[in-house]
């Protein structure tokens, strides 16, 4: 039984060279992010293969089901221009086109949030995962999974606040640009400075979002949620969002680099199909955000190393950091 007084072990494992923390601390946490994913290879793969399955069942359940209801919408619409609005056939196409929208509506409604539930479940997977192997124990899927259950209020406290910060945001830059747009319309959306302004919008949302992030973090590893666990992620990144700003950056661009590429080859491989293409993009941007968690798990607690924090799970519970040579415990033994 390890003591809850024990100082997390370091690294025995001469320090490299390039001293890649020292020079670009996110390229540490690049270099220790594939790391968890190899140290404790059998739960972070299955983790992954059931948030692919569970999010392609979705995707396909979510075409099948809106794929009549659009199809016949646009039948439909079709026959607006050849009908006379003043007949009574004018009346029931448009009657029946609103119940066909209204569906539509109601099933994207419906998908949305169970894929938004769906993602919160698995970035809480991911999360609880990584921190679970960063600090050298290991969890059978199962258990895994249970304790995921029991801690979801958290993350989905947390994560309801990140996505109010999030509206405001875009609510506050929408406010600052319509004014411009009215003004300087159309010149302004064909400027240079549109350009500039859309730039420095997005790099500032990416500088916000790394306390959200790591809030999010926060509520899962510690009992905090909400407003407390991002006072918290504020308090644990001080001296180190440019480390967590370049990750989302990089990040951001990786996303937008893998979306671009994977149109170009689908439109080439896989053309005219309308499931495999948006199942290679769903897939894809899921398995970029799992490692950007997994990323931001380790700047977690390269931050409470950072502040002299001990390193603790959820309950209070404290392990040790798993070193290279260590071998992971058992599910069944205690700390």
């Amino acid at each position: 039984m390890m003591d809850s007084n024990t100082k997390p072990l370091k690294n025995s494992s001469p320090p490299s060279p390039l001293k890649f923390y020292e020079l670009l601390g996110f390229v540490g946490i690049l270099r220790e992010a594939p790391k968890l994913f190899l140290r404790n290879g059998k739960l972070m793969s299955s983790i992954t293969i059931l948030m692919i399955c569970f999010s392609s069942v979705l995707l396909l359940m979510n075409i099948i089901s809106i794929k009549p209801s659009i199809t016949d919408f646009i039948f439909k619409a079709s026959f607006l221009t050849v009908t006379d609005k003043s007949s009574p056939e004018f009346a029931d196409l448009i009657t029946s086109l609103k119940i066909d929208l209204r569906l539509v509506v109601g099933l994207e409604g419906i998908f949305i949030l169970t894929f938004s539930f769906t993602s919160l479940f698995f970035a809480t997977s991911s999360i609880l995962a990584s921190g679970v192997t960063y600090c050298g124990k290991n969890f059978s899927v199962k258990e895994l999974l249970s304790r995921v259950v029991k801690l979801l209020k958290r993350p989905f406290v947390t994560w309801f606040y990140i996505m109010l910060l999030h509206l405001g945001y875009c609510l506050f830059l929408t406010a600052f640009l319509v004014p411009l747009v009215v003004l300087f319309s159309p010149k302004f959306t064909l400027s240079g400075f549109s350009i500039i302004v859309l730039i420095v919008a997005v790099l500032f949302q990416a500088y916000l979002t790394v306390v959200w992030n790591l809030a999010l973090i926060v509520s899962v590893l510690e009992e905090k949620w909400g407003i407390e666990a991002l006072g918290k992620a504020e308090q644990l990144i001080k001296g180190s969002k440019l480390r967590g700003l370049f990750l989302n950056i990089l990040f951001g661009a990786f996303s937008v680099a893998v979306v671009y590429g994977l149109k170009k080859i689908g439109n080439i491989a896989f053309s005219g199909s309308q499931i495999v293409i948006p199942l290679l993009l769903l897939n894809s941007m899921s398995l970029i955000r799992m490692f950007s968690l997994m990323a931001y798990t380790v700047l977690y607690y390269e931050c409470k190393e950072t502040h002299g924090e001990e390193l603790e799970m959820q309950g209070g519970v404290e392990y040790s950091k798993v070193n290279a040579v260590t071998p992971l415990l058992s599910s069944d033994e205690e700390c």
